[in-house]
């Protein structure tokens, strides 16, 4: 006798389904195995979403380290797959306070879009007007 893990009723061995409160009785291996099947699918999914770019060539290479990250956002947002020289050491703070460009690669059927998204971002002038500011109050020296 299969017993549920729900209600406790006693049901036979072959029974699927609890007959006193409807619910699937399954071990525990079932539902490891489950879990497992489940997890392979969606590592499958994302090795068939994760494009390689076959033809990388260069469609920025940005020394703003916010710009960068704007960009490569930009670039998500329009569906353009990149790669880029991002490694732990990616960012090094050098004598004098600069920072190391990141050079961002697409494939080359997405150069010239590439291109033109990075031309909008570095040209992007946000505009801001005292709306924008409302509810901040000054700070005032004492």
């Amino acid at each position: 006798m299969k017993t549920c893990h729900v209600c406790g009723f006693a049901c036979d061995n072959d029974a699927e389904i609890c007959a006193l409160c409807g619910a699937e009785l399954k071990t525990f291996e079932a539902y490891e195995q489950e879990l497992r099947e489940a997890e392979e699918r969606a590592a499958e999914k994302a090795a068939e979403e994760a494009l390689i770019i076959k033809k990388p060539v260069l469609a920025a290479s940005v020394d703003n380290v916010v710009a960068a990250e704007i960009y490569k956002d930009v670039l998500r947002d329009n569906g353009i797959h990149f790669t880029c020289d991002e490694s732990d050491d990616a960012m090094q703070i050098v004598f004098g306070g600069g920072f190391n460009a990141q050079e961002i690669y697409v494939n080359e059927d997405d150069l010239e879009i590439a291109q033109q998204l990075y031309e909008n971002v570095v040209n992007a002038q946000m505009d801001f007007d005292d709306q924008d500011f409302e509810g901040f109050e000054e700070f005032e020296e004492e």
